[in-house]
């Protein structure tokens, strides 16, 4: 896995372990491609972040800086790293339970990426992430929520949320949300 473009192009990226299904370089070249005009200068979110690929990416294409959500610490070390190698140095990594941060956050953000756990028959991590409510203090304006999740199934529809785009990737699906107006 590497950074498509900008100032870390080329620049590859360590994967924790316990990620089983790094975002592509396809699908974010193809996300990244939709979201051209709203990068620079943005401020990111990236939930559930795994290697940090999401939001370095945004970083290397200008992003003005991103927060970087995972729970689990040696993944929260290797995002540092990743950071670290690229030289994207707008980054803040906290290590916590993406519902609990988003409980405590009061800041608003440009762009939020959001990959968590596909569904495993128990739970369904994305379906409960879309449906805590407070995405208006979370997403600026004009902001946009850019959920992955497992192609199969649907979402329910969301009383702050609207659907912008939504494409399938393999056994992805990419969905682009904004705050209803």
């Amino acid at each position: 896995m590497r950074i498509i473009a900008g100032s870390a192009k080329g620049h590859p990226l360590k994967v924790p372990r316990e990620v089983s299904r790094p975002t592509t370089d396809r699908v974010r070249e193809s996300v990244f491609g939709i979201l051209t005009a709203v990068i620079p200068k943005a401020r990111v979110l990236d939930l559930y972040a795994g290697s940090g690929a999401l939001g370095i990416e945004a970083l290397s294409r200008g992003g003005a800086s991103c927060t970087f959500v995972e729970q689990n610490r040696g993944a929260c070390r290797i995002i540092a790293e990743n950071l670290e190698n690229t030289g994207c140095d707008d980054g803040r990594v906290i290590q916590r339970e993406v519902g609990a941060f988003l409980r405590s956050e009061r800041t608003s953000y440009d762009l939020i990426f959001a990959d968590p756990p596909y569904a495993d028959g128990l739970s369904d991590p994305a379906r409960d992430l879309i449906a805590i409510e407070g995405w208006k203090q979370w997403l600026s304006e004009d902001g946009f929520l850019i959920l992955e999740r497992e192609a199969a199934g649907e979402l329910p529809d969301l009383k702050e949320l609207a659907l912008v785009q939504s494409r399938d990737y393999g056994r992805s699906r990419i969905t682009i949300y904004q705050l209803k107006s």
